[in-house]
């Protein structure tokens, strides 16, 4: 008797383990879409060297979904708060016919310099097409960001003037940028779109079309 009540009393104490296996990725087919942006950095707190703040602006920008190889040419940068940029990167957004059809309408200059280069325009048949998925970014816990209260305006520039470019939606904002120097890392979270690593097992592009 006392044995049976042991055992229903351990029963019940026990947690219930879940054998449910996780869910999984909500992929979405994408495309690259390239683009150009002007970009200041005007810092009141933080000053940072050319070289830091490049390397600064490419972490932060490939960590949202931007493809390697991004291009930041300095138009004005003297090693202080004040530096003008221009910025081409591609990212990726839903291969939506929208945004097909607007990466596939090339100007043309872009037929120009294709013939000239000898290189050939994507076409809405054959635009490269791949798997992605939103994927949350916290500017304060991404450990590979390695950003600091230093970096709040930073942050807080590319949230007002690049962010909204980009597929991005935020998350949370609580950026709290002082002239007598923030209180701890860059308080913002997003969730940005890029592209999966899927790997053998991954859905290919024709799965995920045929889904939508």
């Amino acid at each position: 008797m006392i044995k049976h009540a042991l055992a229903s009393l351990a029963s019940i104490a026990l947690p219930m383990i879940s054998t449910a296996a996780p869910a999984a990725p909500d992929y979405i087919p994408a495309i690259w879409r390239q683009q150009s942006l002007e970009f200041a950095y005007q810092g009141t707190t933080t000053a940072y060297s050319c070289n830091t703040l490049q390397r600064r602006l490419e972490a932060i920008l490939r960590s949202v979904g931007a493809r390697d190889g991004i291009s930041i040419v300095m138009q004005r940068c003297t090693d202080q708060a004040d530096a003008h940029m221009q910025i081409t990167l591609e990212s990726p957004v839903a291969a939506t016919e929208a945004n097909i059809a607007a990466v596939t309408q090339h100007t043309s200059r872009d037929q120009l310099l294709a013939k000239v280069r000898n290189e050939a325009l994507p076409t809405p048949e054959n635009i490269e097409r791949f798997a992605a998925e939103w994927k949350t970014v916290s500017m304060s816990r991404d450990k590979t960001l390695k950003l600091d209260s230093g970096d709040c305006e930073l942050v807080k520039q590319l949230r007002r003037d690049v962010f909204p470019r980009l597929s991005i939606r935020i998350v949370h904002d609580n950026l709290r940028c002082s002239v007598f120097g923030s209180l701890g890392q860059p308080q913002l979270s997003v969730t940005a779109l890029v592209a999966a690593h899927t790997g053998t097992d991954g859905p290919s592009i024709s799965d995920l079309t045929k889904r939508r």
